[in-house]
């Protein structure tokens, strides 16, 4: 691993998620594990703080422009802040002995669903978007299913989250984006300080992942108009899948 390879990681996935809400912690995490050799508990506590970062700049940006719709983001967060400290507990009781092996096969499974995810999502694009929203419990049922998974493993905001947003939802396509940047912006304030008080978190690491993924989140929130989103996300998913199997199956 050489000095700048968690900057440029972080640069990749600031990209995507700027660009799509997609890609953030389900490549982070994994780039983390597998290129840089972090372990799976401090790169999960450390996407959490890193995605703090991103989604601080990302959300800002459309929130800015007003395409938030922050009813939803209210729903979602009062499900999701109690379900990520669900999250949290479960893994500070885990035995430590267990936790690392258990972490990676969570993780595997996680980035297979979300990958199954993101092509369901590319299939069903195009479709008319309903014309109703959901009541407010389920709304608020799917922030605390979202809240238990990215606590355990970073992933879910953006890969299981905006497929149902997208399809689920009465929103266009950049509110159904900026939504989730700034309900997972809450949500992950809310998981770092968890994993911090447990000492899950590497700030040094999270720095320099930040270094290339702010600018990356930038960059991508600019390009939106016109990144080709079908190709990009049907990638994507087969990159989720492909890296999740091995880590479920097999661990580390």
């Amino acid at each position: 691993m050489t000095d700048f390879s968690p900057t440029a990681i972080g640069f990749a996935a600031g990209l995507l998620v700027g660009a799509t809400s997609t890609g953030g912690g389900a490549l982070l995490t994994p780039a983390l594990i597998l290129i840089a050799r972090v372990p799976p508990s401090i790169a999960i506590g450390s996407d959490v703080l890193i995605a703090s970062g991103m989604k601080l700049f990302g959300g800002g940006f459309y929130a800015f422009r007003r395409e938030v719709h922050w009813p939803t983001v209210g729903r979602l967060a009062a499900g999701s802040v109690p379900g990520a400290l669900v999250g949290m507990a479960i893994l500070d009781r885990m035995p430590l002995d267990r936790l690392e092996t258990w972490l990676t096969h969570a993780l595997g499974a996680v980035l297979v669903v979300a990958g199954a995810a993101l092509l369901l999502r590319v299939t069903l694009a195009g479709r008319r978007p309903p014309q109703r929203t959901p009541p407010a419990a389920v709304t608020i049922g799917l922030g605390f299913a979202i809240g238990v998974l990215v606590s355990m493993t970073s992933v879910g905001s953006g890969s299981l989250l905006l497929c149902v947003l997208a399809l689920g939802y009465p929103l266009q396509a950049r509110e159904t984006v900026g939504t989730d940047l700034v309900h997972a912006l809450l949500l992950s304030v809310v998981a770092t300080l968890g994993h911090a008080g447990a000492g899950r978190v590497d700030t040094a690491l999270a720095g320099a992942v930040l270094a290339g993924a702010i600018p990356g989140v930038l960059a991508g929130a600019r390009l939106a108009t016109g990144v080709q989103e079908r190709s990009l996300r049907t990638a994507l998913a087969v990159v989720l899948v492909a890296v999740g199997v091995p880590l479920a199956v097999f661990g580390m």
